[in-house]
C-alpha cells in the first residue's frame, strides 16, 4: 500500500484476475461484498459502483485487469479500491460533464462523484498501471461503519 492512499495500515484483500474477461465483474461484486460487510449500505454501494466501474475501464482501456485490492480502514472509516492493469496510458482527468452524445467519459465522473480522491501511478512490475480511489464513510449520505 503505498503511503499517499490512506493513514495508517491494513493489509489489503486482493482478487487476482488475470486471464478473465469482462463477465468477472459480478464476481469482483461479490467479493467486494463480502469482503466489506462491516460498511453502511450507501457506503457499500459507493464502493461497489466504483471498483466495477475501474475494472470495467481495465478490460476495455487496460489490456485487461490484472488484480483488485480493498483495503478497509475502520479509524477513520475509509476504503481504498485499487485495479492493476497492463496499460500504461492513465485515464484521463475529469473533465466537464460528458455530453449526451458521448460514447465514453461517464465512469470516471462516477469516480470522481463519489471518492473522496482518486489518481493513477505507473506499475514498474507490469509495465502497467494501478488505478486507486479513496471513499470514507460518514459523509454525505453515507453512515459510519458498523
Amino acid at each position: 500500500m503505498r503511503g499517499d492512499h490512506v493513514d495508517g495500515s491494513a493489509a489489503p484483500w486482493a482478487l487476482d484476475l488475470r486471464g478473465t474477461d469482462p463477465s468477472a465483474l459480478a464476481r469482483i461484486r461479490r467479493w467486494t461484498a463480502r469482503t466489506l460487510p462491516h460498511l453502511g449500505d450507501d457506503h457499500l454501494h459507493d464502493v461497489l459502483l466504483v471498483i466495477d466501474e475501474l475494472a470495467a475501464n481495465a478490460y476495455l482501456h487496460g489490456g485487461g485487469p490484472i488484480r483488485a485490492r480493498i483495503t478497509a480502514l475502520t479509524t477513520p472509516c475509509r476504503v481504498v479500491v485499487e485495479v492493476d492493469d497492463l496499460s500504461p496510458a492513465h485515464p484521463l482527468p475529469h473533465r466537464s460533464r460528458p455530453g449526451l452524445h458521448d460514447a465514453s467519459g461517464y465512469g470516471m465522473a462516477v469516480i470522481q462523484e463519489l471518492a473522496d480522491t482518486w489518481s493513477v501511478h505507473d506499475n514498474p512490475d507490469s509495465d502497467g498501471k494501478t488505478v486507486w480511489a479513496r471513499l470514507s464513510c460518514g459523509s454525505r449520505t453515507r453512515t459510519p461503519c458498523h
